[in-house]
């Protein structure tokens, strides 16, 4: 059988700590991933933790999120609180470094999906942790103190600009597809490839929500795919749905 993605360039946006996996899924089925990383993550010192033990919700909001929390965790996780992951991408990450995954909304939605979820609709009272980077939506935090919840953040990570060489950005700008995944990537991909951008515009754009693809848009891009959930399965799964 020949392999789905055979012939098909795909631009990979992710920051490079994250882009293995779907890089390696992509060549499995005879695509070539093409890396531009539109963020670099970079630690954050935290001067003071909170201790975590004491929330009765702590809710993740990303991969890194996790990697960083569990690097940085200056003693052990030990409350009977719920965890909570934004999507199936972040519960992955949760389970491969320890972390029990006790509520996760069904479908992809960032913050969105989250304040569906029925556990985080009676909170009033509750101390709440929002475990994140430097920045991020205030759609979350905001809605939940208006439920009633005592919300804390630790932001234990930034999002920087990365500086591509000539080289990869015409790579760049020679593939068949692209997939961004958060809204500072497909802000970052226009500051990085300037005017360059409009190569892309007409190419296949895969991205993981709704806002995304609203936000996506919004920038010029005119055939825009949302996958059913945030693993890199299902990214893949969109790009061999374009050859059909």
């Amino acid at each position: 059988m020949a392999a789905k993605l055979a012939g098909l360039t795909v631009l990979v946006t992710r920051p490079e700590q994250q882009a293995n996996n779907l890089c390696e899924l992509i060549a499995q089925q005879g695509g070539e991933a093409v890396r531009l990383p539109a963020i670099d993550i970079k630690a954050v010192t935290v001067k003071s933790w909170p201790n975590v033990n004491d929330y009765q919700v702590i809710i993740f909001v990303s991969r890194n999120a996790v990697s960083h929390f569990v690097a940085d965790l200056t003693s052990p996780l030990t409350t009977n609180g719920l965890l909570v992951a934004v999507g199936k991408g972040t519960a992955v990450a949760m389970e491969q470094h320890g972390l029990s995954v006790d509520v996760q909304p069904s479908q992809a939605g960032g913050s969105e999906g989250l304040l569906a979820l029925a556990e985080l609709k009676q909170i009033s009272g509750q101390r709440i942790l929002i475990v994140r980077g430097v920045g991020g939506r205030e759609l979350l935090a905001d809605t939940l103190t208006a439920r009633g919840a005592k919300i804390d953040y630790i932001e234990l990570y930034e999002r920087c600009l990365p500086t591509p060489t000539k080289t990869e950005i015409a790579a760049a700008l020679s593939v068949d597809s692209v997939v961004c995944t958060s809204g500072a990537s497909l802000k970052n991909l226009s500051l990085l490839l300037e005017q360059g951008i409009t190569t892309l515009l007409n190419k296949p754009l895969i991205v993981l929500s709704e806002r995304l693809k609203q936000y996506a848009a919004s920038l010029g891009f005119t055939e825009i795919l949302v996958t059913t959930d945030a693993t890199d399965q299902s990214i893949v799964q969109r790009l061999m749905e374009l050859g059909r």
